[in-house]
C-alpha cells in the first residue's frame, strides 16, 4: 500500500533589484499589461457565453475557447481574434489567461445565482463582474530557475518589450536560505528527468505506452525535498517581486481522528489561544507531559496604544473624508506588528511540538467570536484585532506544522475554561485584580484552583478524547459567578447543586 503523504508549501520572495535598468523595468510593466488585456479579453468572452462556462469542464472549455479566439489553419477567421489584442503571446501564458478568466467567471456566476436566490432584504449588494487578476503566474516555458543563473544574481523571464516576446535576465535579491532550496529543487528535478528518460527507454524496448504504478510513483518528488513550482510576478508599493512557491511531500500515518483511534498513546498537544498568551499542554495518551506558555501581552498593549493614538488624531482632524486613508503609517505599523507576533507565536508552538514529538495539535474553533459592545473605539478595535490575530496564529501554525507531518484540528470552545478539569463540574472564572487578567479558575466542588487558560488546555484534551462532560441546563443558572467588588471571587460550594 502506498504511503500517505500531504504537500507542504512555502514561498520564497525574490525582490527584483530596485536598480534594474529602465528598459527591463518597462518590459515588466508591458508584460503585466499584456496579461491584464488577455485576462480581460477572455473574461468578457466567457461572460458573453456563460452557458458554455457552466456546461463544459476545464479541458473542454480551454479547447473551445481557443477554437473561437485563436486563428489557425483550420480556423483562419475566429469570431474574436485574440491575436489582435495580444500578438505573439506564448501559448502557455495564453492558456493560463484562459483558465484564470474561466475560474473568475465561474465564481461570479455562482455568487450571482446565490444572490438571486437569497432574501432581497438580506442579500446585500449584487456581485460585481470579475476584473483581471493583478498578478502574473510564470508557468514553465516563461521562466528559467537555474542554479547557475541564481548564483549570478538573476533569473530568466520571457517578457514582452512592446513589440515582441523575448528572454531577459532580471536581477533579483534573495534571502540567504533560498540558495539551498534552489539547489535541492534542481537536484531533484535532474533526478526525475533521469528516471523519466530511463523509463521511456525501457517502455520503448518492451513495446508499451503506459507506465506502471511503481513507475509513476518513482516520478514523484522524494519525501522531504523542496521542489520549486511556477513563480508569480507581483507588483507592490515598494517595487517588483517574484514569489516562488516550493512544495514538499511529507509522510503522515493518516488523518488525525484515525491516529487517535489507532494509537491510544498518541502524542498530542492542546493549545488555548488568548489575547495575551498561548497556553499549550503536551500529552502522551492521558499522561500530561508538560505545559508551555507563549506570551505576547506586550505586543497587545503596543497595538492598543497605537489605536488610541489613531483615535486622538482622528478627533483632532474631524470627520474622515470618504475615499481618503488617514494615519497610514500607524496602520502599517499595526499590521506589521500583528504579522510579526503571529509568526513568532506560531514558530514557538511548532518548535515546542516538534521537540516534544507531538503528532497532532488541537485548537479551539474561535472564528465566530465578536467583541462585546459598549467599549471605546480603540479598545473594541483592539479586541477585534486580537481575535483576528488568533486566526492568523492558527493559520501559520497549520502551515509550519504541516512541514513536520503534524496535523492541526479544531474543537468547540464552549465551557473549556469554566469546567473543572478534575471533577467536570462548573466552577468560576475570575480575575483577582478585576482587570480581566490574570484569569483564574476555582472549583466550588473539589476546591481545584489554577490558571483559567491552563484549564482550557486541559479540557481541550477531553474534547479531543470525546469524553468532555458538558454542563446541564440545571447547573448553568445555579453556577453563575458570584463576584464581589472589583471582580474578586466568592464561590460557595453550597450554591451549586449536586449532579447525580
Amino acid at each position: 500500500m502506498a504511503e500517505k503523504c500531504v504537500t507542504a508549501t512555502r514561498t520564497v520572495r525574490l525582490r527584483i533589484s530596485p536598480g534594474i535598468n529602465p528598459g527591463k523595468l518597462g518590459m515588466l510593466e508591458a508584460t503585466v499589461a499584456a496579461w491584464d488585456r488577455a485576462v480581460a479579453f477572455y473574461t468578457e468572452f466567457f461572460l458573453d457565453h456563460s452557458s458554455a462556462v457552466e456546461e463544459m469542464d476545464r479541458r473542454r472549455l480551454l479547447t473551445w475557447a481557443e477554437t473561437h479566439t485563436v486563428a489557425t489553419a483550420d480556423h483562419p477567421n475566429p469570431a474574436r481574434d485574440f491575436g489582435s489584442v495580444c500578438p505573439g503571446m506564448p501559448v502557455v501564458l495564453r492558456r493560463a489567461a484562459i483558465n484564470t478568466a474561466a475560474g473568475a467567471v465561474r465564481s461570479y456566476l455562482s455568487n450571482l445565482r446565490a444572490w438571486e436566490k437569497a432574501d432581497p432584504r438580506r442579500r446585500g449588494k449584487q456581485p460585481k463582474p470579475p476584473s483581471p487578476h493583478p498578478h502574473l503566474v510564470a508557468y514553465a516555458g516563461t521562466v528559467t530557475l537555474r542554479m547557475e543563473d541564481f548564483r549570478r544574481g538573476f533569473v530568466r523571464l520571457h517578457l514582452f518589450d512592446g513589440s515582441r516576446w523575448r528572454w531577459a535576465n532580471i536581477p533579483v535579491q534573495a534571502p540567504p536560505y533560498a540558495a539551498d532550496l534552489f539547489a535541492q529543487s534542481e537536484a531533484e528535478r535532474r533526478r526525475i528527468a533521469e528516471v523519466r528518460a530511463e523509463q521511456k527507454h525501457r517502455m520503448q524496448a518492451e513495446g508499451r505506452r503506459k507506465r506502471t504504478e511503481d513507475e509513476r510513483r518513482a516520478l514523484l518528488p522524494a519525501l522531504g525535498v523542496w521542489v520549486a513550482s511556477s513563480p508569480t510576478l507581483v507588483r507592490r508599493r515598494d517595487g517588483w517581486w517574484l514569489h516562488v512557491p516550493f512544495k514538499m511531500r511529507v509522510p503522515i500515518p493518516g488523518k488525525a481522528e484515525q491516529q487517535r483511534l489507532r494509537n491510544p498513546d498518541l502524542r498530542a498537544g492542546t493549545v488555548d489561544l488568548n489575547a495575551d498568551s498561548a497556553v499549550a499542554a503536551g500529552w502522551e495518551g492521558r499522561r500530561l507531559m508538560g505545559v508551555k506558555t507563549v506570551w505576547h501581552a506586550r505586543e497587545n498593549a503596543k497595538r492598543e496604544k497605537a489605536l488610541q493614538k489613531i483615535a486622538r488624531k482622528q478627533r483632532r482632524s474631524g470627520t474622515p473624508v470618504k475615499g481618503e486613508r488617514s494615519n497610514q503609517a500607524l496602520w502599517r505599523y499595526i499590521k506589521a506588528l500583528d504579522d510579526s507576533v503571529a509568526w513568532q507565536v506560531a514558530a514557538a508552538i511548532v518548535t515546542w511540538a516538534v521537540t516534544s514529538g507531538l503528532r497532532v495539535l488541537v485548537f479551539e474553533h474561535l472564528r465566530p467570536y465578536r467583541p462585546e459592545r459598549g467599549l471605546t473605539w480603540s479598545r473594541r478595535t483592539n479586541r477585534k484585532r486580537s481575535y483576528w490575530l488568533r486566526g492568523k496564529i492558527l493559520e501559520r501554525v497549520r502551515h509550519l506544522a504541516l512541514m513536520h507531518g503534524i496535523l492541526v484540528v479544531e474543537r468547540n470552545p464552549a465551557w473549556t475554561s469554566q469546567v473543572c478539569p478534575r471533577c467536570s463540574r462548573l466552577g468560576e472564572r475570575f480575575s483577582p485584580g478585576g482587570r480581566g487578567y490574570p484569569s483564574r479558575f476555582r472549583c466550588g466542588y473539589c476546591g481545584w484552583t489554577g490558571d483559567a487558560n491552563v484549564v482550557a488546555a486541559l479540557n481541550l484534551k477531553k474534547k479531543w478524547d470525546r469524553d468532555f462532560r458538558y454542563p446541564t441546563k440545571e447547573e448553568i443558572p445555579a453556577a453563575e459567578p458570584r463576584r464581589a467588588r472589583k471582580g474578586s471571587a466568592a464561590a460557595n460550594p453550597e450554591q451549586v447543586p449536586e449532579v447525580a
